[in-house]
């Protein structure tokens, strides 16, 4: 169970917590929140594979980040997530108590702007998918 939780919240943040069913409309919105930051499928590369640091993403990445969260309802303008948008995409009881527990330890994360929290809180998500895929 730990490993399916770590795997679908890994999943759900890089692709803005989407159910297999809209994958369509996941791509669409990647695709759009990319381009529109000017951010490169070789930068998104290059973070998912540790090439580029977190701490090292600049503004464009960090806004595509955002940008995938609101055009999804999960957070708003201001950088706050909507945790009720999100727990309504885990409809299995246990999922939705384990994504409960990752929203507690990552949502209430603040950076500097609203693009940077968005990132701040990917990046503890799939901190906590990774530590528990090493578990």
């Amino acid at each position: 169970m730990k490993t399916t939780f770590a795997l679908a919240l890994l999943l759900s943040c890089l692709t803005g917590f989407l159910m297999a069913s809209s994958a369509e409309k996941a791509a669409e919105v990647l695709s759009d929140c990319m381009s529109e930051n000017g951010v490169s499928p070789q930068d998104l590369m290059d973070l998912k594979s540790g090439k580029l640091k977190p701490e090292d993403a600049k503004d464009n990445m960090k806004c595509a980040t955002q940008c995938i969260f609101v055009k999804f309802g999960f957070m708003n303008d201001k950088g706050t997530l909507q945790n009720d948008q999100i727990l309504a995409h885990f409809p299995d009881a246990n999922l939705k108590s384990q994504v409960q527990i990752a929203l507690n330890a990552c949502g209430n994360i603040v950076g500097s702007n609203p693009c940077d929290t968005a990132f701040k809180m990917m990046v503890c998500f799939e901190k906590l998918a990774s530590n528990m895929l090493n578990i």
